[in-house]
């Protein structure tokens, strides 16, 4: 049997061989069908640039198929093809996963204490949701059996079951009907234990008694190892603001099985003080090093601080560049490291055109080209032009985050545009300066000016409000942002508040518009892996307005919802309104829409995720609540090459006779 097993390993080998043509040079291009090619590049430690090697491919598809099947995928089957490309060598893998094995039935047996929905919240190897053709699981993964092992342990444990003792689970599998059922043996269960005492080593220049307040785990409640792990977590990250790179936290245990408690000693190790050799950049094939270089907070020389690696490395991911930030610390001598700032380039720039439908709009033309990474400066532009049956819309904008690499930013832009609404079309053409300055990491802030030529035509009845007017307004914007990603962040705030002036030059009597406006967005990320064991991120968006009239407020500058530009999906954009007596929109002085959304990735599309939202909005003149809008429903969300792009289905609710909706929304581009 040996034998005959190493006979076809030969024979699979010398095939592979006779496949691949004798060629050398450099890896130039990595393709992939069936696994997306940066997981491919994880899986085999193949990657661009690379000296191309028959054996090493070789390996590659050995190591992919040995870990596809340990995945589940038992027919799994893997091709590798090579080719000349671009003075070097093209490798394309072709992944055939086959049918995966199904888990039908998850069995815990001894387990009285906890319910088998708790024991199972977290392991991979359990029966799939009802989802699970959209999401993924349900799937039979024995490589993951020794650790849903300690998973369900895990849950003994942060009710404080010291004693329990899990048995590793056994898979039973029907390869003819790709099924699998799994056992879990509970035995010795016994009782919760709770924490008589705490104790800790001391961190030179650490405050113990401060620290001490943010443990988790208290005396005198019950035993959490989530606690417990938060704990350590902590005390490894206030030795590393110290300078203490390699810290370790380890805790030691005293248990007192008569009276069922334990009493727990962080022992730190902080090792010693570390600084900054060098601060080496890769990947950035397209960006400047110096654009890397000015979002990483710690420079040559610079005491070593574990909350400035952190923060680096979400402010490089907040700028929207790059598709994947990693900051690795590399020992290079007793008491210095260099930062490895590896990034990967994510597609910043776009060249579009192309036609679009829409209910009310109809056929449109569109064409624009933009990029916020100019030739790798970190400079964004706009350049936008759009055509339709209802609009217009030409517009230029330059954006230059960090001036000379400063902490200043400056935006300059000019605009032609023109919108047929339902009871009036309006022509606008203007131009706007914002000059703004990073006050704290999280932290910005700007000052800007407007100027606008506004005019009306085709309006049902005649108002005031429709004649020609002009805007000289001051902007003043304040900013918090602490998200983790610039397109999809899994945890932090995002929050603006905006106020325009209007009235800085000109007066009333040569319809200059004379109002205050005051703008609020608000978005809190929470990714919920940790909790459910699913990439599953909980988004809550809020947007407020609210407008003091001084004098002349025209409709085009009053607040308006609907649409997911303005806060209520599932009806026309900019729809939403309070009306008068004749029947006309007039708009709103105060507004406010909420948007609860929970995000789940598909598994056959790894790019994409599904969204199912509820949003919520009043609007009125005098009372917020003069008119209230809803809906629900769901949107898929793409990481295109081309940008993100959004793809809405929404039913309204609360919705009255007149309203005019629109169930299906395209957009692309945006990020609240």
């Amino acid at each position: 049997m040996l034998k005959k097993v190493a006979l076809l390993s030969v024979a699979t080998s010398v095939a592979l061989l006779a496949a691949l043509p004798a060629i050398s040079g450099k890896i130039t291009k990595i393709s992939s069908s069936g696994i997306p090619v940066d997981r491919l590049e994880a899986a085999t430690g193949i990657h661009e640039g690379d000296s191309y090697s028959i054996a090493a491919l070789q390996a590659a598809k050995r190591n992919l198929e040995m870990g596809l099947k340990q995945a589940g995928y038992v027919d799994a089957k893997v091709n590798v093809d090579a080719e000349p490309y671009d003075k070097g060598v093209k490798v394309k893998f072709s992944i055939d996963k086959g049918d995966p094995i199904k888990i039908t039935k998850v069995n815990f047996v001894g387990n009285r204490k906890l319910s088998a929905d708790i024991l199972s919240s977290n392991i991979v190897n359990k029966k799939g949701g009802a989802f699970s053709w959209l999401t993924g699981g349900g799937e039979a993964t024995p490589s993951q059996l020794e650790a849903d092992q300690a998973r369900v342990r895990d849950e003994y444990l942060k009710r404080g079951y010291l004693d329990v003792q899990v048995d590793k689970p056994l898979m039973k599998t029907d390869f003819a009907s790709k099924t699998a059922e799994v056992t879990f043996n509970i035995r010795n269960e016994g009782e919760p234990y709770g924490v008589s005492s705490i104790e800790v080593t001391p961190i030179p220049g650490v405050n113990m008694q401060e620290v001490e307040k943010e443990f988790e785990l208290k005396s005198g409640k019950t035993f959490n190892v989530e606690s417990l792990r938060h704990d350590l977590n902590l005390l490894i990250e206030k030795a590393g603001d110290k300078g203490y790179a390699f810290a370790q936290a380890a805790p030691q245990f005293k248990k007192d099985d008569n009276g069922r408690t334990i009493s727990v000693r962080y022992v730190v190790n902080p090792g010693e003080k570390i600084r900054i050799h060098d601060v080496k950049i890769s990947g950035n094939s397209r960006t400047k090093d110096h654009v890397v270089r000015r979002y990483v907070y710690l420079a040559p020389g610079d005491q070593f601080n574990l909350t400035d690696l952190k923060d680096s490395n979400d402010e490089l991911k907040r700028t929207g560049y790059f598709d994947s930030v990693e900051i690795i610390p590399k020992k290079v001598g007793a008491n210095s490291v260099d930062l490895d700032v590896k990034v990967r380039e994510a597609q910043t720039g776009s060249i579009t055109a192309g036609l679009s439908y829409g209910s009310y709009a109809g056929l449109g033309v569109n064409a624009s080209i933009s990029d916020r990474n100019m030739f790798g400066t970190g400079i964004g532009y706009n350049l936008q032009l759009e055509k339709s049956k209802k609009s217009h819309n030409y517009a230029i904008s330059l954006t230059d985050p960090r001036v000379f690499d400063s902490l200043y930013s400056l935006s300059v832009g000019l605009y032609h545009q023109s919108y047929e609404f339902i009871d009036y079309n309006k022509k606008e053409k203007g131009a706007y300066v914002t000059l703004g300055r990073k006050l704290t990491r999280n932290l910005s802030a700007s000052i800007g000016y407007i100027y606008s030529n506004v005019d009306y035509s085709d309006y049902e009845t005649y108002n005031v409000d429709y004649e020609s007017y002009k805007k000289s307004a001051i902007t003043a914007s304040v900013t918090f942002d602490n998200t983790d990603d610039y397109l999809l962040p899994r945890r932090g705030i995002y929050a603006n508040l905006n106020l325009e002036y209007a009235g800085f030059s000109g007066n009333i009597e040569d319809r200059y518009a004379n109002y205050f406006k005051t703008e609020f967005k608000f978005a809190a990320y929470k990714g919920l892996k940790d909790t459910l064991g699913h990439d599953l991120i909980l988004r809550y968006k809020l947007r407020f307005g609210n407008i003091t009239d001084k004098g002349l407020t025209p409709r085009a500058e009053r607040l308006y919802l609907g649409g997911s530009s303005w806060g209520v999906r599932g009806y026309s954009p900019a729809s939403i309104s309070p009306y008068n007596s004749n029947g006309d929109r007039v708009g709103g002085f105060k507004s406010i829409s909420n948007s609860l959304e929970l995000s789940i990735p598909l598994s056959f599309a790894p790019s994409m995720r599904a969204t199912a939202f509820v949003d919520y909005g009043m609007i009125g003149t005098d009372s917020i609540s003069e008119v209230k809008r809803g809906s629900y429903g769901a949107q898929i969300e793409w990481r295109s090459p081309f940008g993100p792009v959004n793809l809405i289905f929404a039913k309204p609710f609360n919705k009255k006779e007149g309203d005019r909706l629109a169930k299906f929304e395209f957009t692309i581009g945006g990020k609240f």
